[in-house]
């Protein structure tokens, strides 16, 4: 299917653009900042095949892991703060003690850090990276299609055996699912990166129809400590279910589309070059 309105900006996008080798980082690990776009299309042509749950197999891959939100390093989380220990409501004559006002509490919190923008891996962040807000814009204002999930992030493009996947959940939600779910993971090879794009798009309905399927959708990784693969004690009615099983290889710098009937995908890498720590000394 062709998006006609994103031919203007795919080549705005692309123009001028170029691959760029991407070299080593001083971890030893190709980074790459990365940014994918999904959306709907709003009105689909019919449908010409439902898909047979027992003969369609969603599920995630092992080693997963969700992005993290750059708002949870502001985040506190309050029943770890109730379980600090009581603070020193006496002090003794020292001198040291006598010098020091405020709570005194038994040990720190060893595990606690900031996060580094600049360094961590697989942190979703603002806008102010993105560089698909044109593009997105185009969709929202679009009434045929509907914008379902959006993210940039940085992380090591690893070989295919030690890569993570992400988690993908987009549109609106429905229990404990979304409409769109699935994942995506990148790896490395020889000279390009490969995408794999396992995504299904549901269309949910609130009774049993004559016409609906009954589906086990698996689990998201992170829920209730499962891994992912583990489907749902009950079963939701869905109306149909599209699914995206595909895999692309890339250069850096370049926008990829991955076409559905029901819902499309744009994708692009850029290297990402990690800055070495600094070192600080009062010498």
């Amino acid at each position: 299917m062709v998006f006609r309105f994103l031919t203007g900006l795919l080549f705005l996008l692309t123009g001028g653009q170029f691959a760029v080798a991407q070299t080593f980082s001083y971890d030893g690990n190709r980074w790459y900042e990365i940014e994918v776009s999904i959306f709907s299309n709003e009105n689909p042509l019919p449908h010409n095949e439902m898909l047979i749950p027992d003969k369609t197999e969603l599920s995630y891959p092992e080693i997963i892991r969700p992005l993290t939100p750059a708002s949870q390093m502001y985040r506190l989380d309050f029943e770890t703060l109730n379980e600090l220990p009581p603070f020193q409501s006496t002090l003794s004559n020292s001198a040291e003690e006598q010098a020091f006002i405020g709570p005194l509490y038994e040990t720190g919190d060893a595990l606690f850090r900031l996060t580094d923008f600049t360094r961590d891996p697989f942190i979703a962040l603002g806008t102010e990276q993105a560089e698909f807000q044109a593009l997105n814009t185009k969709i929202i204002e679009s009434p045929d299609y509907r914008l379902l999930f959006h993210a940039v992030w940085r992380q090591p493009v690893l070989n295919l055996i030690q890569s993570e996947a992400i988690v993908v959940t987009g549109g609106d939600p429905f229990g404990s699912h979304h409409e769109l779910e699935g994942s995506l993971r990148f790896s490395y090879n020889l000279n390009r990166v490969d995408v794999e794009a396992r995504l299904w798009l549901v269309e949910f309905s609130t009774q049993e129809t004559p016409g609906g399927v009954l589906w086990q959708l698996p689990v998201l990784p992170g829920i209730a400590g499962n891994t992912g693969n583990i489907s749902l004690t009950f079963e939701l009615p869905v109306n149909y279910l599209s699914y995206m099983d595909q895999e692309r290889a890339m250069v850096s710098n370049e926008l990829y589309y991955m076409d559905h009937p029901d819902f499309g995908l744009l994708v692009q890498i850029r290297p990402y070059q990690l800055p070495e720590p600094v070192s600080f000394s009062f010498q």
